[in-house]
This record gives structure tokens, C-alpha cells and sequence, in this order.
């Protein structure tokens, strides 16, 4: 296993230039031969996690100028130079330079179609407020104080025809929701085939193990039953301010302290919560203005495996760009270093039709208790020029979520044997076999969502 945590020493300033000037094949065989030494073991795993970050990284970063071009003249015909290096001054084109050549981030163009609003126009594709359950959902909560909603989810797993392996040993972790989760209480109604271990309903990750060796390619499912329990709140009222969700848990040392390695609290960040904080006193107004910096200036955009970041919080505060992951570990890390006790979690947007990898996060006051903010989803708002739905997301969520993790960078139960795909998060699952790691693309997820009530 790669210790990830070793991302926070540096690199050696030699091989650092070979990677930053794009000189990948030299500046692998200089930690090849740098490992062989008697150095010390941090610096070691640094470079083992750095090696293998190179050889990942090549497939994440596939096009060319040419080729990222001919792909957005595909939505944009008349797309010129002049755009191409706006886009690029602006920081909406993620690149590379490996082995002489400038290459492109394989997402860029579905980056631009999802959050510019000046691309997507041209592309006949306009950015709105979409997703009007949202809206249906926010109001019934204004009006009612909260909202319970009741929903069925099946995830099935299945490894892709040309992946499968007869009579091999396969190990899969499934995802399935958590009961731990403090808006959300679960029944597990059916797992197939039947599975080796569920994790206990505490566990911060949850999973249904499987232990198989398959002489058909089957597929694994889960099916479960939830109850959304939400309240609504408005965080800056002076009035009515009350413990929304007493059966959270409540604050501990964690939620306050640095993770490495994408929580680390470096000099940027700190200088970054200190010009943002100002003279505000009031916990819950210093985390306002942490949300509406993410929501109004950083630029949601699709990037590469998060095991291919070095520091997510980081990440998003310089490049002012993130998925909704890396702007949720954003908020928390400023929470924290601010003081407010700050917690992670995941799963899905989950409505019929629509459901998909989410991620959001939670701060704490004295007067509130524990409170959801969602920065990607007010973001989108924002870009949509819904401002009711972005302040909606500081302090509330909709009930279309199933929450599988509660924690970030927890492990599985049982344990992994080789490295996940994503050892920060767990919405797609995993699987193994006795020798090697799945990759993502070899095996397919999929979730189906039913409203009960």
C-alpha cells in the first residue's frame, strides 16, 4: 500500500524539476535509483507514491492541443485561437507538459459544458437551474420547517465482460447507506449473492464484503430502504436558533485537526482563512463567508482520480477550480483552521433517474449543533443565478441523498489488500482478486432509486 500521507514531505529539487518541466521518463528512472539508497523511509514512500502518480497521471492527461480542439469544435464550430487562449488565461484548461508536449485533462470538455456558462451558451447547451425537485423540495421545507422522505436504493456491481476472469477469486466491496448518518436511519432489505461480512452500522465507510470465486460473471447488489429526516433552518437568524440533529455525534479533537494529505493546513490555506475570516467573530458567519468565497469563485470542474492530488483543500484554493469534493475538503479545512469543528460525507445524489457520486460536508456551532453545507450544489445555484437555492445549501440539503460515508480516508471492513481506486472515498465500490486491483473502468456501478414516501 502507498503511504499517502508521505505527500506531505517535499521532493528532492532535482527530480522536482524533471517532473514539473515534463521530463516524466527521467524523473522515474532518478527515484528508481534515489530508492535503492539509504535514505530515510519518509522521503522513500514520497518517491514511491510520486512514481506511481507519474505512471497513472498519463492516462488522466490524453489530448493534445489539436486533438482538445477538434473535440470542442465538435459542441462549438466556429471555436477559435483566441478562445482557446482565453480559456486557457482563465484556468478552465487543465494540462500537463509530459515527455515536450502540452497535454489536456481527458474531462476538459464536459468541465466546460457543466460550469461555463459562456461555452455552454454556444454549445446550445445553457446553464439553468436544473433539477426543479430541488426547488419543490426547498420549498416544502420553508414552508413545513423540514421534510421526511422515504426511499428505496439498489446498487448492482458487475465486472465488465472483457475484465472477467472464470474462476478467479474476486474480493468486492460494495457500498450500501449508512444508519450512522445523523439526518438518515436504514434497513437493508436484500444483498446477492450473500455476502462474507456487512459492516457494522457505526462504520465510517460502509460496505457489504464479498469473498467469490466466480465461474460466471454475476453481477452484486444491494438493496436498502432510508428515511431522510431533515430541518430547516436558517443559520444567520438570531432568533429560533435551537440543536437541529441531537443524535449526531458530538464534536471530538478530529474534527478540528489537520488529515493528511488533503487536509494539510499549509501557509496558503492559513493566509487564505485569515483574509477571508477578517474581523468576524461569530463562528457561523465565518463559515457564510467561507461558502460564499467556494460557492462565488471556485469554478466547479471535473479532475483527475483523487488519488492523483496531492493536497484536494489546497488544490481548489489555488487553481479556484474542484468537483464537489475537493470544495467540500476546502470548506472544512478553512472551518477548521478557523476553529468550527468541520466532518465529511458522501454517497449519492440520489433521485429517481438522477443519482450519481456526491459529496458535501458539515460544520458545528454551539447555537445550531451540527449543520449540512453543500458547496458544489450552491454553486451551481449560483451559475444557474438561483440565489434562493444557494443560500438554501448553507445550513440545509435536500432529502435526495443516500450517505455511505461519514468519515474521510476510512478504512474498509475487511481491510483492502492492494490500493483502492480511491482510498479517500467509497461511492463506486471496489474489487480485487488474489494478485492485482480492478481499475475503475473494468468493472461498472449503477443505482436505481424509487421514492417510497
Amino acid at each position: 500500500m502507498l503511504n499517502l500521507q508521505s505527500l506531505a514531505a517535499p521532493l528532492p529539487q532535482d527530480i522536482e524539476s524533471y517532473v514539473a518541466s515534463g521530463q516524466w521518463e527521467a524523473a522515474c528512472a532518478m527515484m528508481d535509483e534515489r530508492i535503492k539508497q539509504n535514505i530515510p523511509q519518509m522521503l522513500r514512500e514520497r518517491l514511491e507514491v510520486q512514481r506511481f502518480f507519474l505512471e497513472r497521471l498519463r492516462a488522466d492527461y490524453p489530448l493534445t492541443e489539436e486533438q482538445l480542439v477538434q473535440a470542442v469544435r465538435e459542441h462549438v464550430p466556429d471555436f477559435s485561437e483566441d478562445d482557446f487562449r482565453a480559456l486557457r488565461d482563465q484556468g478552465w484548461l487543465d494540462s500537463r507538459r509530459i515527455e515536450g508536449r502540452r497535454m489536456y485533462f481527458e474531462d476538459t470538455v464536459a468541465s466546460l459544458l457543466k460550469a461555463n456558462p459562456s461555452f455552454a451558451e454556444r454549445a446550445g447547451k445553457p446553464l439553468s437551474p436544473k433539477r426543479p425537485l430541488l426547488d419543490d423540495a426547498m420549498a416544502q421545507m420553508k414552508w413545513d420547517g423540514g421534510l421526511t422522505m422515504r426511499l428505496q436504493l439498489t446498487t448492482t456491481l458487475q465486472i465488465e465482460d472483457d475484465a472477467f476472469e472464470q474462476d478467479r477469486l474476486y474480493r468486492v466491496h460494495l457500498p450500501i447507506p449508512s444508519p450512522a448518518a445523523q439526518q438518515q436511519d436504514v434497513q437493508v432489505l436484500n444483498v446477492q449473492p450473500n455476502p462474507q461480512h456487512l459492516a457494522r452500522e457505526s462504520a465510517l465507510q460502509r460496505t457489504a464484503f464479498f469473498e467469490e470465486r466466480m465461474r460466471e460473471n454475476w453481477a452484486f447488489s444491494a438493496t436498502s430502504s432510508f428515511t431522510q429526516q431533515l430541518i430547516y433552518c436558517d443559520p444567520l437568524a438570531p432568533n429560533g436558533q435551537r440543536i437541529l440533529y441531537p443524535m449526531a455525534h458530538p464534536p471530538v479533537r478530529e474534527d478540528l485537526d489537520p488529515q493528511l494529505p488533503h487536509l494539510a493546513f499549509t501557509p496558503y490555506l492559513q493566509a487564505l482563512c485569515r483574509e477571508l475570516v477578517g474581523d468576524e467573530v461569530i463562528p457561523v458567519r465565518r463559515a457564510k463567508r467561507f461558502y460564499d468565497f467556494i460557492t462565488g469563485q471556485v469554478l466547479y470542474s471535473y479532475v483527475r482520480n483523487y488519488l492523483l492530488i496531492e493536497n484536494g483543500a489546497e488544490y481548489a484554493a489555488v487553481n479556484l477550480r474542484g468537483d464537489c469534493g475537493l470544495q467540500a475538503l476546502l470548506f472544512i479545512a478553512l472551518c477548521r483552521m478557523a476553529g468550527i469543528p468541520a466532518r465529511w460525507q458522501s454517497g449519492l445524489y440520489a433521485a429517481p433517474g438522477d443519482a450519481g457520486s456526491h459529496d458535501w460536508a458539515w460544520f458545528y456551532t454551539e447555537a445550531w449543533g451540527w449543520l449540512p453545507v453543500d458547496c458544489s450544489f450552491g454553486g451551481a445555484a449560483r451559475r444557474g443565478g438561483n440565489a434562493e437555492r444557494r443560500e438554501f445549501y448553507f445550513g440545509n440539503l435536500d432529502p435526495y441523498r443516500a450517505v455511505f460515508n461519514h468519515a474521510y480516508m476510512a478504512a474498509f471492513q475487511p481491510e483492502r489488500r492492494f490500493q483502492r481506486n480511491d482510498p479517500y472515498d467509497n461511492q463506486s465500490g471496489e474489487i480485487e482478486t488474489e494478485n492485482r486491483p480492478l481499475r475503475r473502468s473494468e468493472y461498472q456501478v449503477q443505482h436505481e432509486v424509487k421514492v417510497l414516501s
